[in-house]
C-alpha cells in the first residue's frame, strides 16, 4: 500500500493490570486520517471482476464535505469515481458509502484521493460486486 500526507492511527490499548493479556477495544486494525491532497495507492488492483463500485467505511466528525476521488494508475490519474464524505457526526460511528467504478478494466494502481476541506477517517476499504 502506498500512502502520503495521511497518518495511520494504531488501535488504543486500554490501561490493563501488569498479568492482565492487553485488550483492544476499536473496531477496526488501523484508521487512516485524510486530509486535501493525502491518498491511499494499492497496486497492481485488477478491475474486470464484476465490480459495480466501493465501499469505503468513513467518519466524518466535522460540518465540512471532503470528496474522495478514486484514481487510477497515478495520483492524479484519470478519475473513475468520486465520492462526497457525508457528515457522520459522531467519530465513533463510520458509514458505508458506494460510489461507481465505471468500466475501466485491466491491472492498474489505485488510488484514493482527498479533495476538499477538512479531515475524515478511512476505517476499511473494499469493492462492490455483482452476483
Amino acid at each position: 500500500m502506498l500512502v502520503q500526507g495521511q497518518t495511520a492511527t494504531p488501535p488504543t490499548q486500554p490501561a490493563t493490570a501488569p498479568s492482565a493479556p492487553p485488550v483492544t477495544k476499536t473496531k477496526h486494525e488501523t484508521e487512516f486520517k485524510m486530509q486535501r491532497g493525502s491518498y491511499l495507492g494499492f497496486g497492481q488492483v485488477y478491475l474486470g471482476m464484476g465490480e459495480i463500485g466501493f465501499r469505503v467505511e468513513v467518519t466524518n466528525d466535522k460540518k465540512s464535505e471532503p470528496t474522495l476521488e478514486f484514481r487510477i494508475d497515478k495520483p492524479k490519474g484519470k478519475v473513475i469515481g468520486t465520492l462526497k464524505i457525508p457528515y457522520t457526526g459522531d467519530t465513533t460511528y463510520a458509514l458505508k458509502v458506494p460510489a461507481s467504478v465505471g468500466k475501466h478494466y485491466g491491472t492498474h494502481d489505485l488510488y484514493l484521493v482527498a479533495k476538499g476541506s477538512g479531515e475524515f477517517i478511512i476505517s476499511s476499504f473494499s469493492f462492490i460486486h455483482v452476483y
